[in-house]
């Protein structure tokens, strides 16, 4: 029998498209993963869109007071914009960041596979993230979120400003955050005690690892309320109550400038004897240098209690408390984020979008914050949303916002450069993209396999990728040394 060729044949099902399923894929991943580094790049995600958020709050709040009176949000809306900034920049950010940090790189820089407790790694993560959303979740209950200040004492937590719905989420949200820095850290310092490579001794531990294991064995005993010389510097935000001993708590708030300014000496002896190279992440620890040390500063300063009268609960303190915690932090985070991204991810980050994301930030930085130092010292409170024009803030504060939209914009060029190296970047095609890295992680590809190294290299020094990428200026420092 014939066929005629003219008859249709049956056409064959199209393709699915295989977004969703790969979607899908990578959602079952990331939840069920039990991967350190997975674990840090989550905790790092997160903590990013929670500064994000936390940014555009602060631009709200800049908004409204760039000109006297109430021109966006109420009082009362405006106590939710600073207490959900203060709580999400110190507690869902600047806690999960270092926790981030931790998970992502920690473990290759003792050559351990993993971290000792994988799925507790997992609930930690877990726990933050709800907690966090259980926080931000108050704006959407019918009195909106909490109102009471970040530090939640009194007065402003007292019965005028009632906690209700969003308040009480708050409070559980921190207990679930809390309790992931808790288990976060006992993890952390099993792992760095117990899961060390042969050879890789305490004393030839890098200084990152060093300060993962101090900084997890303060949370213990003191996370949330105390912690190292806090402990006993608490009481200058008390000073103009005349409730403390002001010489004791004015002396000991003095003495915490001596362990910094030591810190100090080291790094600048560092790069005084150094062979320094500007790359972004350079840029980033000098703009840290010069940030926290005017922060620093001005931290002697308010130690001193007749000038803590004058300067407490005003602008001064705000602008202080930014260039100490900013300064730290952000640019910390940011010279991380460009110096390990390569090991992350595979790929390296423009140099040309960092340099400008570095600049862009620093100047609006500056110029958001170096004049409420000014702002303070002529008397302007904070926490106030509102402010009269016969006060003579005004021109200040319109600067300060002109600075703080910098600030937010800023943070365009370093987003455009995460989307563009993800799909045009240049490979990392070697384990140390950089030349010059000296702990274990460069020692391993990038990014690492599963269980972190294929084989683990040898352990003789406190710089084993730099030994194992230049074994004869290596053999020639040790024939020298001996």
């Amino acid at each position: 029998m014939a066929v005629d060729s003219r008859t249709p044949r049956p056409r064959e099902a199209p393709a699915r498209p295989r977004t969703n399923r790969t979607l899908g894929r990578a959602l079952v991943r990331w939840t069920t993963t039990t991967d350190h580094k997975v674990v840090g790049n989550l905790y790092l995600t997160t903590a990013f869109c929670f500064f994000l958020f936390a940014g555009l709050l602060a631009m709200l709040m800049r908004a409204e007071l760039a000109r006297p009176g109430l021109q966006l949000v109420t009082s009362h809306q405006y106590n939710q914009l600073f207490t959900v900034h203060g709580t999400i920049m110190m507690l869902l950010f600047a806690t999960p960041l270092f926790a981030g940090f931790a998970d992502a790189i920690m473990p290759l820089q003792i050559g351990a596979p993993d971290v000792a407790f994988p799925r507790l790694n997992a609930l930690s993560y877990w726990l933050y993230l709800f907690g966090g959303l259980m926080v931000v979740g108050g704006f959407l209950t019918p009195g909106g979120a909490a109102a009471f200040g970040w530090f939640a004492y009194a007065p402003l937590n007292g019965p005028v400003f009632s906690p209700g719905t969003g308040g009480d989420l708050w409070t559980m949200g921190l207990v679930l955050s809390g309790v992931s820095t808790t288990l976060g850290a006992v993890n952390f310092i099993t792992t760095i005690l117990c899961l060390r490579a042969p050879g890789m001794t305490m004393f030839r531990m890098p200084i990152f690892t060093w300060n993962v294991l101090f900084t997890s064995i303060l949370v213990l005993p003191a996370f949330p309320v105390l912690t190292m010389l806090s402990a006993v510097v608490w009481a200058h935000h008390m000073f103009a109550t005349g409730a403390v001993l002001l010489p004791f708590f004015s002396l000991m708030s003095f003495l915490i400038a001596v362990p910094t300014g030591v810190k100090f000496f080291n790094w600048i002896g560092t790069m005084t004897k150094g062979s320094l190279s500007f790359e972004t992440p350079m840029l980033w620890s000098c703009g840290f240098l010069v940030t926290f040390l005017l922060g620093g500063l001005s931290g002697v300063l308010i130690a001193s209690p007749p000038l803590d009268f004058h300067l407490t609960d005003s602008y001064f303190i705000v602008a202080h408390l930014h260039y100490v915690l900013f300064g730290t932090v952000v640019f910390a985070m940011f010279g991380g984020f460009y110096f390990w991204w390569p090991k992350l991810t595979g790929r390296m980050l423009d140099e040309r979008l960092g340099r400008m994301h570095f600049w862009t930030l620093f100047v609006g930085f500056q110029t958001t914050f170096l004049v409420q130092h000014w702002l303070g010292e002529q008397g302007m409170p904070r926490r106030y949303a509102d402010y009269l024009a016969a006060d003579g803030f005004t021109l200040l504060n319109t600067i300060s916002s002109l600075g703080a939209f910098l600030l937010g914009l800023s943070t365009l060029p370093f987003l455009y450069n995460v989307w563009h190296t993800r799909r045009h970047g240049r490979v990392a095609h070697q384990d140390d993209p950089w030349g010059y890295g000296r702990s274990l992680e460069w020692a391993t590809s990038s990014p690492p396999p599963r269980h972190n190294f294929h084989a683990l290299p040898r352990i003789r020094s406190e710089s084993p990728a730099f030994d194992l990428h230049h074994p004869d200026i290596s053999r020639h420092d040790q024939r020298h040394t001996q």
